[in-house]
């Protein structure tokens, strides 16, 4: 029987030529719609999981990290699968808090435990690889969204208060719980995908 050993490091990649193949061309259409299902489907499952136990999630978080910072929005890992196939989160938005304009290396999925979010809406213009706004949403406490992997869907969410108004107080404070598709340790690098917006 032949003794298996790793290799202390991967070999390289052999390049195969880049640009548009005909076989991969011709699926794609068909992997984007299962995609596209499948960011629906993540959505609709997230809310029947959720249910309306919001108080139970929030109290995940110590009164202090409830009242956020004012350095940006805070971010709170309150889970992590041991299978590694995703991660939650609690963000928490002070008014005038905002993301970045991304769209995701992975599958996410969101809910609205407290407050108000506004989602802005952008769409990928490949000639200038730049994202366009096109419209938005409000996101009221209860609604809970999700987006697939990839430039399809863009967008930039935030807190629609004004941050020279309200003092940080738990009351103008938004705290949402997000779900991604990496295990803890990819958070920081593997889940937004950052683009230049105009």
């Amino acid at each position: 029987m032949p003794s298996l050993h790793a290799e202390p490091k991967p070999r390289p990649s052999s390049s195969l030529p880049t640009g548009p193949q005909a076989a991969l061309s011709a699926l794609s259409p068909a992997l984007a719609r299962v995609f596209d299902d499948s960011a629906r489907t993540v959505a609709a499952q997230v809310q029947a999981c959720l249910g309306d136990d919001a108080d139970a999630l929030l109290a995940l978080l110590p009164a202090a990290a409830r009242a956020g910072s004012p350095e940006g929005y805070t971010r709170h890992l309150v889970y992590a699968d041991p299978m590694a196939r995703f991660s939650a989160m609690l963000l928490v938005w002070r008014p005038g808090q905002a993301s970045p304009v991304h769209g995701h290396r992975t599958w996410c999925a969101y809910r609205v435990l407290q407050g108000t979010l506004y989602e802005q809406h952008y769409r990928w213009d490949e000639a200038a690889q730049l994202a366009r706004p096109s419209g938005g949403a409000m996101r009221e406490t209860g609604a809970v969204f999700s987006v697939p992997a990839g430039l399809e869907h863009i967008h930039s969410l935030g807190h629609p208060g004004r941050a020279d108004r309200g003092d940080g107080a738990a009351a103008d404070v938004a705290i949402s719980l997000h779900l991604y598709g990496v295990e803890a340790a990819q958070i920081g690098t593997g889940v937004n995908l950052l683009v230049a917006a105009g």
